[in-house]
């Protein structure tokens, strides 16, 4: 029998306590940044994920990208509704970290399996930044394929009522260990050996985000996390992404000051209003990538 647990996004996150070393030093952030005047050009890829999901806790959307990675139990496929660059994630430190910051840029859906030797995962979690979030156990799913050949997995994913996919995708080797959306639904916030961030880190991150996001200033928000600039290039190309980036600025409250920062958990909170004149104290999430803070989620809390 399969067991659904389900997940609304809130103000606050069940926390995993984890060890982690001593805050590294951080270099001073580049001033602001100027929003470039050159158009940027379209950025188009083969999608190496298709099919679609539909389900009530977390809506219904095509699915059309992904990255994968190893994982503790297997192969961790993570695929996405809306493009998020995946060729120029494959070689990323922090290849997961990434695609979970442009999958909230992109307020787009996803769905995450974690295949084992065998061909089976033991997990099925999918979700939305904004909705519903849920990790089902021994589920009524199909894998066909999905092992790892020549540093690519690839296969089918067959969810009887559910939905399917198809996805083709390299294999990439992060230089540290990350935290799976199985995982996250369980509390589990920062992978074993990641630094913790200092408070001055986490409200200078925060600010900068904020910042870059409501001047609709795509290259400071991206750069700002640390994206290195072919990403930010191919990024700013995405279809989409000029609207998704004006979305993303409308979560971001005025005046928005830092009033409440966690470093266990990389969280900044904020209190004011949204574009709609909607009180609220939003919750800021910052993952740690090396020296770099990349903001992985975002919890509103409504007044």
């Amino acid at each position: 029998m399969s067991r659904r647990y389900a997940f609304v996004v809130a103000v606050a996150w069940a926390i995993a306590a984890c060890d982690a070393p001593a805050p590294a030093s951080r270099k001073a952030a580049d001033p602001p940044r100027t929003p470039s005047a050159t158009a940027p050009a379209a950025y188009a890829y083969p999608a190496p994920v298709k099919g679609h999901y539909k389900e009530v806790n977390t809506g219904s959307f095509d699915l059309t990208d992904g990255i994968a990675y190893p994982g503790k139990g297997g192969t961790v496929v993570y695929v996405t509704e809306k493009p998020i660059a995946s060729p120029v994630l494959v070689t990323a430190a922090c290849p997961m970290t990434e695609a979970r910051a442009l999958t909230v840029l992109r307020n787009s859906g996803y769905l995450e399996v974690e295949i084992d030797a065998g061909g089976r995962s033991k997990y099925l979690a999918a979700g939305t930044p904004y909705g519903g979030r849920s990790r089902e156990e021994a589920g009524r799913w199909k894998i066909a394929g999905g092992k790892e050949k020549d540093g690519r997995v690839s296969g089918t994913l067959a969810y009887r009522g559910y939905g399917q996919f198809d996805f083709d995708l390299p294999v990439s080797t992060p230089a540290m260990g990350e935290v799976t959306e199985g995982e996250r639904v369980h509390g589990m916030r920062q992978a074993e050996g990641r630094r913790t961030p200092t408070e001055a880190e986490l409200v200078a991150a925060y600010t900068e985000v904020r910042r870059a996001a409501r001047a609709g200033d795509l290259e400071a928000l991206l750069g700002s996390q640390g994206f290195d600039r072919r990403q930010v290039e191919a990024i700013r190309g995405l279809p989409g992404i000029t609207a998704d980036l004006a979305a993303h600025a409308a979560h971001f409250l005025d005046p928005g000051a830092p009033e409440e920062v966690t470093v266990d958990t990389g969280q900044v909170g904020a209190r004011g209003e949204d574009p709609k004149g909607a009180a609220s104290f939003n919750f800021y999430e910052f993952a740690p990538c090396g020296e770099r803070l990349l903001l992985v989620g975002i919890g509103e809390n409504p007044q």
